[in-house]
């Protein structure tokens, strides 16, 4: 068995993967698998793929883990060892208490089965006893919100139902640790909106989470940490700004050396406050990477009288001043400028470009100076300034140059602005 008890000095730690590895032997086929099983001179027929090559580390209670990695990069195959769906080929996983998980849609379902029925059978597997299940039931049903299809089979169900009934199952066995893969994706928005304010709770009353998804913005905004894994390999582990940050990089470049350069920060995980005041301390970029390195020459922060900013007033526009370089090879009929305004967690707050006003460049400049005027009403905070370089020739936009960190704003505004900013608004009063 590859589990084990934890020792009372690791009693922080809910989950532990030591030097995990997983593969898998590889037939053209099934012929060839039959010759290797009977072959009298043990002659093999197959290739070894590695799906986990060494992957290691550990989560606290209360900690929510955020896995990223393109299709491919080990994290389903990872979280089905966690959860003893899968036995590694080597390596120890440790785990604390009762696991929960919603890997895939139809595990531990009876697609014959109602939802109701489901329900006990689900319950069941994860260890509650009939009264345990009676008494959770209402909640789970409420939770759910399928009306009455929760008496119909679930083979009938849509995905996104298919997704409430499970998910409804899954927080509501009293979890030790809860395992979500991407079936969150297929929920609308006021299920997602329940399901993430449920996992708040999970997270105040020391619940271990480890979640799994494309979406940077939900594992930069509800994730304490980050994993990036790659081709098997876990490539980095720490803040979730930075990692998603340079998992981008890597993403929209398919640069190796990106992932060569990187040095694993685990046991000297920053907090996204540190990664921030350290990139400003230093006058860094967060991320800096492109096709045309070095085209964006200055990016300044200035009042209406051109004057360089060093903090900025909520009731005080400001503006962007982006000079870049003139080059022949450059698309410019495609050609657009954009800046975001993210605050720390990485979400975008602002966003201005100049394809949005259908703004066109043309050859024949040596540089390009353009102007962002925004009238931007922030709340009080820091926050993070993005320049970017954009070919708009296809739908997916490809960056030539794209700095995350190009400049980092200070902005000061009232206590009693409770959103992200203030806008303009106007209200009328009637008397009927």
């Amino acid at each position: 068995m590859y589990y084990k008890e934890l020792r009372m000095e690791e009693q922080e730690y809910k989950v532990q993967v030591e030097h995990i590895s997983k593969s898998y032997r590889m037939y053209e086929n099934q012929i060839d698998r039959v010759k290797e099983a009977f072959s009298i001179r043990k002659r093999s027929y197959h290739t070894d793929f590695s799906a986990l090559t060494d992957v290691s580390f550990k989560v606290r209670g209360g900690e929510i883990l955020g896995i990223v990695g393109k299709n491919g990069s080990g994290k389903s195959t990872l979280l089905k060892i966690i959860t003893g769906v899968l036995t590694p080929t080597s390596g120890i996983v440790t785990v604390k208490g009762r696991i929960s998980s919603l890997l895939e849609l139809g595990t531990g379902f009876n697609m014959e089965y109602s939802g109701i029925e489901n329900i006990y059978f689900y319950c069941t597997i994860m260890g509650l006893e009939n009264d345990e299940i009676n008494a959770r039931l209402n909640d789970i049903i409420a939770f759910a919100d399928i009306g009455e299809h929760i008496h119909q089979p679930v083979k009938t169900y849509s995905s996104g139902m298919f997704a409430r009934l499970a998910f409804a199952c899954a927080i509501n066995v009293d979890p030790d640790v809860l395992i979500v893969d991407e079936i969150l994706s297929v929920g609308d928005i006021k299920f997602q909106a329940k399901s993430f304010n449920k996992f708040r709770e999970f997270k105040e009353r020391g619940v271990t989470i480890i979640y799994v998804g494309h979406d940077l913005g939900v594992v930069r905004n509800f994730c304490d940490r980050a994993i990036w894994m790659n081709n098997g390999k876990i490539i980095d582990d720490g803040e979730p700004l930075y990692i998603t940050a340079k998992y981008t990089e890597f993403m929209y470049t398919g640069e190796s050396d990106i992932i060569d350069s990187f040095e694993t920060q685990e046991g000297k995980i920053k907090d996204r406050s540190t990664v921030i005041k350290e990139a400003v301390k230093t006058d860094t970029p967060i991320s800096h990477w492109g096709t045309f390195m070095g085209l964006i020459k200055d990016t300044k922060v200035l009042d209406d009288e051109g004057k360089e900013l060093m903090y900025t007033d909520i009731f005080q526009p400001f503006h962007v001043r982006i000079t870049f370089e003139g080059r022949e090879d450059l698309n410019y009929k495609n050609l657009s400028v954009a800046i975001s305004i993210k605050n720390q967690e990485g979400t975008d707050i602002l966003v201005c470009t100049t394809a949005d006003i259908d703004m066109t460049f043309e050859a024949g400049a040596s540089e390009y100076v353009v102007d962002f005027r925004v009238d931007h009403r922030l709340a009080k905070g820091e926050y993070v300034l993005v320049v970017a370089i954009e070919d708009r020739e296809n739908a997916s936009t490809s960056y030539y140059e794209y700095i995350e960190g190009a400049k980092y704003i200070k902005n000061y505004a009232p206590d009693t602005i409770y959103g992200l900013f203030l806008p303009h608004y106007d209200v009328t009063v009637n008397k009927i």
